[in-house]
């Protein structure tokens, strides 16, 4: 090796005899080396493990961005945070580019020529503004996180790329109706959820038995346990439309395959999509967004919309613990939904039936 690698008190070397690498470090106590075997022989493997390594048993402090290696502050992030998340495999892949690109390079290298060609090396291997800006975002996140705790004492600059567009794209009657007729299995139970409650897709994938008040026909979509967020999961009525299809639910999760919770649509969502003939602008939040116009077209108060779909609004925050039980709450929202669906019958091949809680063909 030409040149040690090392990170803090701890470095790369090797034992004669032996093809993998050890991580190594100075006992003072015993007042000798001290080694222990990173099970791989691959250099680039053990600088990851080494990072691990020293994140799993380092305390860092203050230090100084010249003298932080990169990768050990995206290995503490992940371990220590990121990968508690739903998002841990984004998360993940995210931080893989970095380390594939700066691999031995130290914080204080973030300059920004270095970013430049970061983001030109992720612009030739195809990936749009959008998808650069997570993975800047997902770095810069692991920076933040280290200074908050005190671990270096600065984080230079991350500049991303200008914002796009916001999405704006609604489907029209005739491509709703397309989506729900190709729509099987779990992704049409999905696409159901989604046109009647108009949630994000995480809290649809999440939902269970145990949050639906079939007494007071109230939908919780945040359960037990979790903790508002900015992205605020209210309590909405249920409509006349879903209500059947829920009282046919037998498990806890109401969306699975094969009897599994669902944790991700992305494939599935490709498929129907492409084999309904839907461009690929449509993507789950889509759905989100449809409703949403279509409560305004219906004319929905604009405060009842924004309390639907979890924004906050001050009519609906102050009243919202509990207006939730009385008997026009959230109504107009829910009743311009059931028309929706009334209107898609109409061009659907296959009947979603408000009442029986079933699908026939016409």
């Amino acid at each position: 090796m030409s040149e040690k690698f090392s990170i803090g008190k701890y470095w790369l070397c090797k034992r004669s005899g032996n093809p993998n690498w050890h991580v190594c470090w100075w006992d003072s106590q015993q007042g000798s080396n001290r080694r222990a075997s990173l099970g791989t022989a691959n250099l680039r493997e053990a600088k990851i493990k080494l990072a691990e390594f020293v994140t799993k048993n380092e305390t860092v402090k203050d230090a100084k961005p010249e003298d932080t290696p990169l990768e050990n502050v995206l290995v503490r992030y992940y371990n220590r945070h990121a990968s508690k998340l739903r998002s841990a495999e984004t998360s993940k892949n995210c931080l893989a580019k970095w380390s594939n690109f700066f691999k031995c390079a130290m914080v204080s290298d973030l300059v920004p020529e270095k970013q430049a060609e970061f983001v030109d090396r992720l612009k030739s291997n195809g990936y749009s503004n959008e998808y650069i800006n997570r993975i800047l975002t997902t770095g810069i996140a692991a920076l933040n996180y280290a200074f908050k705790n005190q671990e270096i004492t600065y984080v230079p600059p991350i500049h991303k790329l200008p914002a796009g567009k916001p999405r704006d794209r609604i489907l029209t009657i005739e491509e709703s109706a397309r989506l729900l007729d190709t729509a099987d299995g779990h992704l049409f139970w999905y696409c159901l959820l989604a046109f009647n409650t108009s949630a994000r897709p995480e809290a649809i994938l999440n939902l269970t038995i145990n949050q639906i008040d079939f007494d007071n026909r109230l939908i919780d979509l945040n359960p037990d346990g979790r903790q508002q967020t900015k992205k605020y999961r209210p309590i909405i009525p249920i409509t006349k439309t879903l209500l059947p299809w829920l009282r046919r639910c037998e498990s806890r999760n109401i969306i699975e395959y094969r009897g599994k919770p669902v944790k991700s649509i992305k494939t599935s969502w490709r498929n129907t999509r492409d084999e309904a003939g839907l461009s690929k602008d449509v993507i789950p939040y889509t759905i989100r967004h449809t409703i949403a116009t279509e409560m305004r077209k219906r004319n929905v108060p604009p405060w009842e919309v924004a309390g639907f779909l979890g924004h906050l609004v001050a009519e609906f925050k102050t009243t919202h613990r509990y207006a939730k039980y009385a008997p026009d709450y959230l109504s107009n929202a829910a009743a311009a939904i059931d028309d929706y669906f009334q209107d898609l019958q109409k061009v659907m091949s296959k009947k979603v039936s408000p009442l029986s809680g079933q699908r026939k063909a016409k």
